[in-house]
């Protein structure tokens, strides 16, 4: 019996989005990069990396995570580095990314002529569910703006590097390139290499992965001095390729509200639902609340107040003990997980194609350690 709750990746739909990707890279000639700030676990990191070229870290410890594990130079960007990390990164790194032409000129006499150098633009447009994830509004903090990009590129910049998507169409790539032309067209016309980012996600079904290629191979023909192309998705890596596992602890009725009391947490397990928000799918459930049909608020373990999610419709009453099934729950959930109130970290679990495969159960020790020494 699974412990619950848990994370369940399945590998078997991993591999499949695997093979997809690989297809598109072969047929794209685009270098794909796996960032780790959307899914980073080491049991499958040998198998995402026979198709991921690379991996695109944005801090010393997903870099030296990132090194471990592809023992190849990682692809770095973050917003702002912290001195006492740049000694640590240089053996870590082979493409390095600055966010602003201030921290290109604080850092560029320190790094070794082998690093190659990259700048972050911000081309005016963005593609996201809501505003907190489109880094391409005017006045982001994130890349440098049109304005300031003018006459040749810095010495030893080779590159450019460019996020403003987020779980997009190809309809998106395609917007996201006219701006870049729009606003860069000098800085590419110098450019090495372009960097289009992550938030490409190609293993979604209405994706139109012949569309990519064709954006992709239109680009090179616009700007044949650009030698490599790359993006770092990692969302389409594990899309649907994963589940979170959660058990009814009570049952309980207040002012208009039935409640269904979980052993997960929202805001600590699944934050993108309350930051996007969005409501996740619960597979057990109808699609939709349904009048005439036993209906639920799921109520967090945390005493966060809004710690809560609904209403969700069931097909015939919950049960305490049940177990619920929250589709779609790889990318961006246990990689920003937090600890708050103490309450238990989902397990860890792979399903491997001839059972499950238990990877980490989380307990006290967990919890202490990340406040103390011992």
């Amino acid at each position: 019996m699974l412990p619950s709750p848990a994370f369940v990746i399945e590998r078997p739909k991993l591999q499949a989005n695997l093979s997809l990707l690989k297809q598109v890279q072969e047929a794209s000639s685009v270098h794909f990069l796996f960032a780790l700030k959307g899914f980073a676990l080491p049991a499958l990191m040998s198998d995402i990396l026979e198709v991921a070229e690379g991996i695109a870290a944005s801090s010393l410890s997903e870099a030296r995570f990132g090194y471990e594990h592809s023992r190849k130079p990682v692809h770095l960007y973050a917003p702002a580095y912290r001195p006492a990390d740049i000694p640590e990164l240089i053996p870590l790194v082979g493409t390095w990314v600055f966010n602003s032409l201030s921290a290109y000129e604080r850092w560029l006499p320190y790094l070794p002529e082998d690093i190659e150098i990259g700048l972050r633009v911000n081309p005016h447009y963005g593609y996201a569910g809501a505003d907190i994830y489109n880094p391409g509004r005017a006045g982001s903090r994130l890349g440098i703006p049109p304005a300031q990009a003018q006459g040749l590129l810095p010495p030893r910049v080779q590159g450019l590097h460019v996020h403003t998507l987020c779980e997009a169409t190809a309809d998106a790539l395609e917007a996201l390139v006219a701006a870049l032309t729009q606003h860069f067209d000098g800085w590419l016309r110098q450019a090495r290499w372009l960097n289009l980012g992550g938030g490409h996600l190609l293993t979604h079904p209405a994706y139109d992965t012949a569309r990519f290629v064709e954006v992709c191979h239109t680009l090179r023909k616009r700007y044949p001095n650009l030698e490599k192309l790359y993006i770092e998705p990692s969302a389409a890596y594990v899309w649907e390729a994963g589940y979170l596992l959660s058990q009814v602890l009570d049952i309980t009725q207040t002012e208009g509200r039935t409640w269904a009391l979980l052993d997960i947490s929202f805001t600590a397990h699944l934050p993108d639902t309350l930051e996007m928000p969005y409501k996740p799918i619960i597979r057990e459930a109808l699609p939709e609340p349904q009048p005439g049909y036993p209906t639920y608020w799921m109520g967090g373990v945390t005493c966060l107040a809004g710690d809560a999610m609904g209403p969700y419709s069931f097909p015939k009453p919950l049960e305490i003990g049940q177990i619920l099934t929250f589709h779609d729950m790889a990318h961006y959930t246990f990689v920003k997980t937090t600890l708050f109130n103490g309450v238990a970290h989902p397990a860890l679990v792979i399903r491997e194609a001839q059972g499950y495969r238990i990877v980490k159960v989380f307990g006290y020790e967990d919890y202490r350690r990340r406040l103390s020494n011992g």
